[in-house]
């Protein structure tokens, strides 16, 4: 009896993969959309890529192409390989909140600090009038890219949550669009309070379940184990034409991203990108299931800032996602970049299409743009070459930039002068210590050696980064009084403890 229901069970498994093998040779473009494909993998040397491509409902191409490594004998990536999504993520995390919003636990109206009462900014007004509709939109006042060095010195996501309170604004609230990736860990502090699961469970009960999407995962739980991985590499431009070069440096990749995570820790494959875009273009609607409701797919989709516009196309930041309006009419998407990884996910409404190309090149998104236009143009019945295009500006040379103006270089003090222990909060105490003449720092888990620059600023590296610290000497004691890392923000001195 148990022979017969394993005969049954693989008979059936082995229909359902020729089902979608047969289903998608016969569907309309495969054939053209494996050329484009096979064509930017070969221009860009592309290691391995998960193509996806939903039209009408139906996923009409879902595939990986390559390998999980450049090297001989690298296993086949396949429509399952896993790879990570960047800030495709953002998405995930938006739907996330937009589920708790449906379930009426929150109002995308309401105010952060009634729900996390620890919530804090710099300001105060503009902590007591931060509103949930302002945690995803990058319109806080912080600098670009602002705290993304920090997990490189070993704080994780709750450490960020509570430096927010140290970053002093660049910009007034709600008036500058600077894309932030930290943020998006108070929108999943809020996922978590109302669900009692963790982030990366909730994405599995509310997201990945009932979408199906059963070989996608988190970074937390996979990122080290998982067999059908795509290795991630760096793309780079040498006389000779592309360098890559394999991202041995996983960790230093993994603290950044496990840090941000509900902004850039999301893995899947093209298999299940495919329920995913399904999902997004029925108005949030999976085989009949409302996975989010009609208002609140729509209210993700609204633009809330400008990006970025040209003479093509004008770009706009919504929740999560981003809204271009240009020469290929309204696409709803969202690019990732990280790790080793390039992702671009696109939802092209009037065309009920949706396309996404996951990459283990995490140095430029530029296949992945040439690609996904390439497709849609082919689906909208124009004729382009957007491949020999974007190619073109990606190999063209840079422009020279200026000369480096050489900085004057001032002989340090001694180094008694600086050495002793010093206090930030929410850092906790980082040292200063001299051994064999010269001077190393300890902060968090980061034991680095300073190397002097000029006058009283030094540079030190942890992990994939690279920082200037700068001690303010006093005039009268002749001694650090503190110091200060460049971290792209203002967040203040490291107080010296003279006890």
């Amino acid at each position: 009896m148990r022979t017969n229901r394993l005969s049954a069970l693989v008979t059936i498994l082995l229909w359902s993969v020729f089902s979608m093998q047969a289903q998608q040779a016969s569907s309309p473009y495969v054939r053209e959309i494996t050329d484009i494909a096979t064509r930017v993998q070969k221009l860009w040397q592309v290691p391995a890529m998960a193509v996806t491509v939903v039209k009408d409902g139906e996923t009409v191409y879902a595939r990986g192409l390559g390998v999980l490594k450049a090297e001989k004998d690298a296993p086949r990536a396949d429509a399952y390989t896993l790879f990570v999504n960047a800030s495709t993520s953002k998405a995930f995390t938006a739907a996330l909140l937009g589920i708790v919003v449906d379930q009426g636990h929150v109002k995308w109206t309401d105010r952060v600090v009634d729900h996390l009462p620890d919530f804090q900014l710099y300001d105060p007004w503009v902590t007591d009038n931060y509103l949930v509709q302002d945690i995803m939109n990058h319109k806080s006042g912080f600098q670009p890219q602002a705290m993304d060095v920090i997990p490189a010195l070993g704080y994780g996501r709750d450490d960020l949550y509570r430096m927010f309170r140290l970053v002093k604004p660049s910009y007034s609230f709600r008036t500058t669009y600077a894309y932030c990736n930290a943020l998006y860990t108070i929108a999943a502090r809020i996922v978590e309070k109302y669900t009692g699961m963790t982030w990366e469970e909730a994405l599995q009960e509310f997201i990945f379940k009932p979408l199906e999407m059963n070989h996608s995962t988190t970074g937390k739980d996979h990122y080290f184990t998982a067999d059908n991985f795509a290795w991630g590499y760096r793309l780079s431009k040498t006389g000779q034409g592309l360098k890559l070069t394999p991202r041995d440096d996983r960790e230093d990749a993994y603290s950044w991203l496990q840090a941000v995570s509900p902004a850039a820790f999301v893995m899947s494959n093209a298999n299940d990108m495919g329920q995913w875009m399904k999902m997004w273009l029925a108005g949030g609607v999976y085989n009949g299931t409302q996975i989010l409701s009609k208002e609140t797919v729509d209210y993700l989709f609204s633009p809330q800032t400008i990006c970025s516009w040209d003479k093509e196309r004008v770009v706009l930041y919504a929740q999560g996602w981003r809204v271009e309006q240009g020469v290929q009419g309204k696409l709803i998407n969202h690019t990732g970049l990280a790790g080793g990884y390039t992702a671009w996910v696109v939802l092209v409404p009037e065309l009920n299409l949706g396309v996404s190309v996951l990459m283990n090149q995490g140095s430029t998104t530029s296949p992945q743009t040439a690609m996904i236009r390439q497709i849609i143009d082919m689906f909208r019945g124009v004729k382009s070459d957007w491949i020999s295009k974007i190619h073109e500006e990606y190999m063209r040379p840079s422009a020279g930039s200026r000369p480096k103006v050489p900085e004057e270089y001032i002989q340090p003090f001694e180094n008694k002068v600086y050495t002793g222990t010093y206090f930030k909060n929410e850092f906790g105490r980082a040292a200063v210590y001299e051994e064999n003449g010269s001077m190393r720092l300890t902060i968090n888990d980061i034991d680095a050696l300073l190397e002097h620059r000029t006058g009283h600023t030094y540079r030190f590296r942890a992990r994939d980064e690279a920082f200037d610290i700068t001690f303010q000497v006093n005039g009268v004691t002749g001694r650090a009084e503190s110091f200060s890392i460049d971290f792209g923000d203002d967040l203040g001195p490291f107080v010296r403890d003279f006890q």
